[in-house]
């Protein structure tokens, strides 16, 4: 199993989709890593729905998800892409998540609570 995160800074605490600089996939079988850049980052709307847009692209369904990571209508297309996810609190990094996932103390959930998923905004393209 593959599993995606956004990852901040030299600590590499996971974060939000539209706070990190870095996706970061690992393979738990293997613990094989590879970071690639947040493409949300070039964005100025729409940046939670292109990453869950470029996972699906790539087969990826699994997500750590601290509060905030999604909104409404990128939660949305994770659902109807069947994503699953480990929810982790904020300031979780990535080093605690392993240890968490190969000491099998964390569970994979089907869904997110709805006061962990932002509201959607819809910003006109002419202002």
């Amino acid at each position: 199993m593959t599993i995606a995160m956004v990852l901040s800074g030299d600590k590499e605490i996971i974060v939000p989709i539209v706070v990190g600089e870095v996706i970061r996939l690992f393979r738990v079988e293997t613990g094989e890593v590879k970071d690639f850049e947040n493409p949300a980052l070039k964005l100025q709307a729409g940046k939670r729905g292109a990453v869950i847009r470029w996972l699906n692209e790539r087969g990826i369904h699994t997500l750590c998800a601290p509060p905030s990571m999604l909104c409404e209508l990128s939660y949305e297309t994770a659902q109807k892409e069947k994503f699953r996810y480990y929810r982790v609190q904020n300031n979780t990094s990535f080093s605690e998540l392993k240890a968490l996932i190969l000491s099998n103390s964390i569970e994979l959930s089907i869904e997110l609570p709805k006061n962990e998923i932002e509201p959607s905004f819809f910003v006109p393209e002419n202002i």
